[in-house]
């Protein structure tokens, strides 16, 4: 007698998995729009608050200046008024040397005070803009912290989802090799892992080692009578395993597009089409992939059920 293994409880731990993930998908986006609203009013800001900065800056550098002039006019006056002069002539040029000096000092001065003038009153403007930009900043870093806390958590999940998948098809697959022969030529049970993790490999081999194993599994019950072979009878299963898989890779595709738009490209994400609307579209993917990868599993578990129940005909 063959020796089957039980594997549908694995299975309905794979569903589990898939509510846990999509939970974490659905919060994920939802944090992901809260990131792109503070991200759009950063963005929004800055062009604002960098002219502002650059105004700013620049009304301070002739301060610099102006504080060197006023200290070095101020000095050459004291020198000055120290000196004493031997003669008329001496006395009439050192007067006349105070007198530009003290006009000279002057001018500084007003330049100096026209140029604090006009630092302050572009202080009104830039400091509430500084502090605006650094709210904004603050609420953003931590909308993103949050995002990629929820982001790190859902592909955790989805990971040790896909491994029990992977699992599951190699232990489903080992069932077949042990009741059918012609299985030996087949794909072996290591590829189940192969197939799910191997880049570019798994666009399309999931697909076929799951649709080979439900396939065969077919076969080896009608092969002994225990589903009546009927021709006519309309089998959706490729369908609905075209569906799932085609939603699958279209969920992966949506979450990089949106991934790569928030953080890669210069502006909010979603450029062409509305932020809400896209949500709900890549939400209503990962849900409609879920609903039909659930429908496989569970009609695949009952397959699974029938090979235990009619063990000893194999």
């Amino acid at each position: 007698m063959k020796k089957l293994t039980d594997n549908t409880g694995l299975g309905k731990v794979i569903l589990l998995c898939n509510v846990v993930v999509l939970v974490l998908f659905i919060i994920s986006m939802l944090f992901l729009m809260k990131f792109d609203k503070t991200n759009s009013a950063v963005i929004q800001e800055r062009n604002h608050y960098n002219k502002l900065y650059e105004d700013y800056a620049m009304a301070q550098h002739p301060l610099r200046q102006d504080s060197a002039e006023v200290a070095y006019y101020q000095y050459k006056l004291d020198t000055l008024q120290q000196k004493t002069a031997t003669n008329k002539d001496e006395k009439k040029a050192l007067s006349e040397s105070i007198e530009n000096t003290k006009q000279t000092l002057a001018d500084k001065q007003k330049a100096q005070e026209e140029h604090l003038k006009s630092l302050a009153e572009l202080e009104t403007q830039y400091m509430p803009a500084q502090q605006n930009w650094d709210n904004l900043n603050e609420a953003n870093n931590a909308a993103k912290k949050k995002f990629w806390v929820i982001a790190c958590l859902t592909i955790v999940a989805f990971l040790a989802k896909t491994l029990l998948f992977a699992f599951w098809g190699s232990k489903n697959n080992k069932n077949l090799r042990a009741i059918a022969p012609w299985m030996n030529s087949g794909m072996k049970p290591w590829m189940s892992y192969v197939a799910w993790f191997v880049p570019i490999y798994n666009l399309v081999k999931p697909l076929s080692f799951f649709k080979e194993i439900w396939e065969e599994t077919d076969y080896a019950l009608e092969n002994v009578d225990v589903v009546v072979r009927n021709e006519n009878k309309v089998d959706n299963s490729s369908l609905y395993m075209a569906i799932w898989w085609g939603f699958l890779l279209c969920s992966v595709w949506v979450m990089n597009f949106i991934l790569y738009s928030t953080f890669f490209r210069e502006g909010a994400f979603y450029t062409k089409a509305n932020h809400a609307t896209m949500v709900v579209v890549a939400i209503v993917i990962m849900v409609v992939c879920m609903l039909f990868e659930t429908m496989l599993i569970l009609g695949y578990n009952k397959k699974n059920k029938m090979l235990l129940d009619n063990e000893s005909k194999f």
